[in-house]
């Protein structure tokens, strides 16, 4: 009786187990739909640079597949890299949950007393459905004072008649080719994050049937553009953010301007008293670009931007 008894369940399980079993060619069970995650920005010009003591930017848009439940990130040190210290960081959000979709815009501090060193930043998102979704992004974090000269553009904001139109930061990249009339005043603000010692930036409007494309400080020939700004910075002992619009905190006053430039004007911005705009750079309608190169000649690093626009003349 027991071996007749023992057959049976051997019999059932085989079954069992052969239905359960996928025959070649058969489609695996779907997995569970995960969150999603767009526009993830690390730190200063999304640069994934934290200072130790200091603000830390953080921004991602979310989208949950029912509705969010929490997000978590953690500050985890790289298997192979040599730290001071044992050192993680982790920082849990659950004021997101029950969204279906929202924009996480966080500042908080990089704890003082982390270690210098590369990271993986993972960011977790997870879902009432039981899903998460793990995003992992290069990281590194300094103190102030080792922080690398590594130029990058952290914010350049161009303006029609003091109404913006580019926005490097907000618009992603994406925006509508504006066409300049003349008459219209033209002002640009560059920022330049993470420089140290000599560095200068020019700003030049460029026609774009000249076929001219400079891309480095070297490669400008004032001759075949409009100067809209040229402004330098020397001698400075620690990083910090290089701007054309320069502004003192301690006095809460303006030291420089960002300058204007009429459409139409006589003389560019080309040092005092500017140069006049004839011959190859005279204005006429058609495609522009306006040309951004910077170069910090301390570290001998240069970085360059182009932003087209028009112009009806």
């Amino acid at each position: 009786m027991r071996s007749i008894k023992t057959t049976a369940i051997f019999l059932l399980f085989a079954a069992v187990f052969t239905a359960c079993k996928k025959e070649p060619g058969e489609h695996p069970d779907p997995e569970t739909p995960k969150p999603k995650m767009e526009n993830l920005e690390l730190g200063l010009g999304n640069a994934g640079i934290g200072v130790t003591g200091e603000d830390f930017h953080f921004e991602a848009d979310l989208l949950a597949v029912e509705k969010l439940d929490k997000v978590e990130v953690k500050l985890i040190q790289k298997p192979g890299e040599t730290y001071s210290k044992s050192w993680k960081h982790e920082i849990l959000w659950t004021q997101y949950k029950g969204l279906k979709n929202t924009n996480v815009h966080k500042h908080f501090k990089i704890p003082a007393d982390a270690a210098e060193g590369k990271y993986d930043l993972v960011t977790t998102v997870y879902d009432e459905n039981g899903s998460k979704l793990e995003v992992k992004r290069d990281f590194e974090i300094y103190s102030r004072a080792n922080l690398p000269v590594r130029p990058m553009f952290t914010g350049i904001y161009v303006h029609r008649n003091w109404t913006p139109f580019y926005d490097s930061h907000t618009d992603k990249e994406q925006y509508p080719v504006l066409r300049l009339k003349r008459g219209d005043t033209l002002q640009t603000q560059v920022n330049v994050s993470f420089v140290k010692g000599d560095g200068k930036l020019y700003v030049l409007l460029i026609k774009k049937p000249a076929n001219y494309n400079p891309k480095t400080i070297e490669e400008v020939d004032l001759s075949k553009a409009i100067v809209y700004d040229v402004f330098d910075h020397k001698s400075e002992t620690n990083v910090y953010d290089f701007s054309n619009s320069v502004f003192d905190f301690n006095t809460f006053m303006p030291v420089r301007f960002i300058p204007d430039l009429i459409i139409g004007a006589e003389r560019d911005n080309n040092t005092a008293g500017g140069s006049l705009i004839n011959g190859a750079r005279a204005w006429q309608t058609g495609d522009y670009k306006l040309v951004i190169i910077y170069k910090n000649t301390t570290a001998n690093k240069t970085i360059y931007k182009s932003v087209p626009f028009g112009i009806d003349y």
